[in-house]
């Protein structure tokens, strides 16, 4: 049976509000703040897997997504990229826009379920 909380956030798998709250220190003004600036990079963050020329970038790229993820209770995401980062940089475009295409529909899920627990004011 699921608990409460669990039927009141059926997003946690993909925004761990909890986490983002304990690294802000429950400062609500903090955590609106951090998670804007995550937003507000995610898509140039996203564009540096797209554009990685080898697998040095790709990793590197893969790896600074990850971390940022971690930092805002990006769980699903976070998840996403861990597995870019070990997999095999995808030299072939199809590839490499097939795994970029679901890092993209998780970050855009991401970004409703973060919108929806902290509205712009």
């Amino acid at each position: 049976m699921a608990s409460a909380k669990q039927k009141h956030e059926p997003d946690s798998a993909v925004f761990d509000r909890l986490g983002l709250e304990h690294n802000t220190m429950h400062d609500q003004r903090l955590a609106v703040e951090v998670l804007g600036l995550f937003l507000a990079q995610l898509p140039a963050t996203l564009q540096l897997l797209d554009e990685a020329a080898t697998a040095a970038d790709w990793r590197f790229a893969a790896h600074t997504l990850k971390g940022a993820c971690a930092a805002v209770g990006a769980q699903k995401l976070q998840n996403l990229a861990a597995c870019l980062e070990v997999l095999a940089f995808p030299g072939e475009v199809q590839l490499r826009l097939l795994r970029l295409q679901g890092l993209r529909a998780a970050a855009a899920e991401f970004a409703q379920a973060a919108r929806r627990a902290y509205p712009p004011a």
